[in-house]
C-alpha cells in the first residue's frame, strides 16, 4: 500500500470521519500487516476525539510485509467494545493484496489459501449483522475472493485513484440492505426442490438497488459444503421498502431431518446482511412407494372382485328371466 496509501488516508479523513461519522458514533481502526493492533478503539464523544482520530489515520504507513487479513478480522472481533447490541455496524476493509499471513499467523496457509479458522473467524462476524465492503487498490480478483469468502460486497479502483475516486466506486456507504425474515425451517419434495423465502429491508438508498447471489453454500457439521444454488439469481431492492424474494434451491436429500449453516456468496459491490444462518431441513416423511404401490394393488383387487361380483349376479339374473320366460 506504499503508493496508495495517501489517498486511502485522504479518503477516511474527508468521506468517512468530516462527512459521515458523527459524535456519539463508536470506531475501531485497525492497521494490518504482519502484526495487528489499534489505532483508535472508542466512542468518538467530542470534536476533540475526533481530530485525534484524523490525525491518527494521517500518521499511518505501509510498513508491514505480509496481509494478514485474519488476523485483523479477529481483532476486530475479540476487540470491539461497542455495547449498543442494535447499533448498525459497518466494515471496511481497504487492502491491494490477498490473504497472506506470517508462518506464525494462525491464519497461515502455504499457498495463501483461505483456512479452517479464517473461515470459521468471518462466520462469526458475518452472523453480527455487520455490513462489509471490500475496497481492492489496483486488484480485482483478491478484491472478489476476500469479498466472498466475507460474504460481502466489493469494489476496485486504481492504484492512482485519488480521494473522490475511492469516494465514487464505494457510492453509498451508509445503504444498506438488511435480511430481515429468514425461514428457521423449511420442508423438501422428494427431490430435495424448496424455495427460500426472504424478505429484505432497503434504507439510505435513494434508488433500486441489484444483488447478484453466487452460490448459495449449505455447511454441514464435518464442515463439508455444498452449493444448493442452481444458477446464478439476480434480483432487485427497492428503495425504502421491504421486497419479498423467492430463491428455488435443491437440498441434500438424507434419511432423516437436518440441520445446516446456509451462507451467500455475492457477486459485484453489493450483498445483504446478515448473510449466514442456521435453517433446519425437514424431509418429505410421505407416505413410501412401496405402501403406494401396495394400496393401487389392493383397490385393484377390489375392483376386480367387485366386477366379478356384478358379473356373477347378472348372469343369474338372465338365467331367472330365461326360466320365467319358458
Amino acid at each position: 500500500m506504499v503508493e496508495e496509501i495517501e489517498s486511502v488516508k485522504e479518503y477516511v479523513v474527508e468521506h468517512i470521519l468530516e462527512k459521515i461519522v458523527v459524535l456519539g458514533d463508536y470506531f475501531l481502526l485497525i492497521p494490518f500487516y504482519g502484526s495487528t493492533d489499534s489505532s483508535f478503539n472508542g466512542y468518538i464523544s467530542s470534536g476533540k476525539e475526533l481530530k485525534e482520530l484524523k490525525t491518527d489515520v494521517q500518521n499511518l504507513h505501509a510498513d508491514g510485509r505480509f496481509t494478514d487479513i485474519g488476523n485483523a478480522l479477529d481483532y476486530l472481533r475479540s476487540n470491539i467494545k461497542s455495547e449498543n447490541k442494535s447499533a448498525r455496524k459497518y466494515m471496511l476493509l481497504i487492502t491491494d493484496g490477498k490473504q497472506e499471513a506470517p508462518p506464525d499467523s494462525p491464519f497461515y496457509s502455504p499457498d495463501g489459501s483461505f483456512n479452517h479458522e479464517f473461515l470459521e473467524n468471518t462466520k462469526e462476524i458475518q452472523k453480527s449483522g455487520w455490513k462489509i465492503i471490500v475496497l481492492g487498490i489496483g486488484t480485482k480478483s483478491a478484491a472478489k475472493e476476500i469479498a466472498q469468502e466475507l460474504s460481502a460486497g466489493y469494489s476496485v479502483v486504481s492504484e492512482s485513484a485519488d480521494s473522490q475516486g475511492i469516494s465514487e466506486s464505494i457510492d453509498n456507504f451508509l445503504g444498506r440492505m438488511d435480511l430481515t425474515l429468514f425461514p428457521d425451517k423449511i420442508k423438501l419434495e422428494k427431490t430435495g426442490n424448496a424455495v427460500l423465502e426472504l424478505e429484505i429491508t432497503s434504507t439510505n438508498y435513494n434508488k433500486t438497488q441489484s444483488i447478484k447471489i453466487l452460490e448459495i453454500k449449505l455447511i454441514s457439521d464435518n464442515q463439508k459444503s455444498v452449493n444448493i444454488l442452481s444458477n446464478t439469481f439476480e434480483f432487485q431492492v427497492d428503495p425504502g421498502k421491504v421486497s419479498k424474494i423467492d430463491i428455488p434451491v435443491i437440498f441434500p436429500v438424507k434419511e432423516n431431518d437436518y440441520v445446516s449453516e446456509v451462507v451467500f456468496i455475492f457477486g459485484d459491490k453489493n450483498s445483504f446482511t446478515p448473510a449466514v444462518h442456521h435453517i433446519e431441513v425437514i424431509m418429505n416423511k410421505g407416505i413410501p412407494d412401496f405402501i403406494y404401490y401396495l394400496i393401487i394393488a389392493i383397490v385393484v383387487i377390489i375392483l376386480i372382485f367387485y366386477s366379478f361380483r356384478i358379473i356373477q349376479r347378472k348372469k343369474l339374473e338372465d338365467e331367472e328371466t330365461k326360466d320365467g320366460a319358458v
